[in-house]
């Protein structure tokens, strides 16, 4: 058997490895309840399929050009940065893990919460972002807007449990002055 060669090995591997690190973060991070099957087989096939095996192998078969590598590290560091802190900010406050419809105790606005209301779902983005500039393909290129679809709809489903919630009248006017997944520019509404 061959070694594997020292370049993708340097670069893919670690940029794999994000993808499963979001998983084990994640586990650390959110409440799941016995009903979050859906939720948390969902994220792990997109990570662990997609993101960290999807990576490993379309990057050992690609040829990574040096400006490509840079944009996929730049961007996966990014995305580790802001999912770490926001991980961080919600930390203890009953953040429950997508499609489980269950609500924390209080409307979060720390941290990358008072700029965007799902900077952790920004973060997979940003990740996915950083494998399709990584690895520009035909199945990155499909594999971003699957991924990018599948995290606004766990978005949106977040935002009707809160929105069928005692913490409505707190989340609609938290949702005036922030961004989905990027920052709100111009005037803000009055509170």
């Amino acid at each position: 058997m061959a070694p594997l060669p020292l370049w993708p090995t340097v670069f893919i591997f670690p940029l794999a490895l994000a993808f499963y690190y979001f998983i084990v973060a994640g586990a650390r991070t959110f409440e799941i309840s016995p009903d979050d099957d859906l939720g948390s087989g969902i994220a792990q096939f997109s990570f662990l399929v997609i993101g960290t095996l999807g990576t490993l192998f379309l990057g050992y078969r690609a040829h990574v050009a040096p400006g490509n590598a840079v944009a996929g590290g730049a961007l996966m560091a990014c995305a580790l940065a802001l999912y770490e802190w926001a991980r961080h900010t919600i930390l203890g406050r009953r953040f429950h893990i997508a499609w489980g419809g269950d609500v924390p105790d209080a409307v979060c606005a720390d941290g990358p919460y008072a700029f965007v209301r799902h900077p952790v779902h920004a973060s997979y983005l940003l990740a996915f972002g950083a494998m399709l500039g990584a690895l520009p393909s035909s199945w990155t290129l499909a594999i971003f807007p699957f991924n990018a679809g599948l995290f606004a709809h766990a978005a949106r489903d977040d935002e009707r449990s809160l929105a069928g919630s005692v913490l409505a009248f707190d989340y609609a006017r938290y949702k005036q002055r922030t961004g989905m997944f990027f920052p709100r520019f111009g005037p803000k509404p009055a509170n």
